[in-house]
């Protein structure tokens, strides 16, 4: 929960403010897909950004070494190949 008084009015307020927001959920599948895939073109499209300045503001480069958990998670496997359109596996 944030307490915060706001401008103009004297009374608190509380509000619930999740630790993880889909925002950041969606930074960590950008950063995830450049990871196994390594094709910033195919993730622009996957993430359906108009310009590559906004997927790399998404993206942040994943060390190599998680790339078999990120498989895992997404219950990828190796017969999946190195396509990119992970919603239609």
């Amino acid at each position: 929960m944030r307490v915060w008084t706001p401008k103009g009015i004297t009374k608190e307020k509380t509000v619930f403010v999740p630790d993880v927001t889909l925002h950041d959920l969606r930074h960590t599948w950008a950063s995830w897909h450049y990871c196994l895939y390594r094709d910033i073109l195919a993730l622009k499209e996957d993430g359906e950004w108009a310009t590559m300045g906004i997927v790399a503001r998404y993206a942040k480069k994943t060390p190599d070494a998680y790339r078999e958990e990120i498989r895992a998670w997404w219950r990828l496997s190796e017969r999946h190949g190195s396509g990119t359109d992970i919603a239609a596996k």
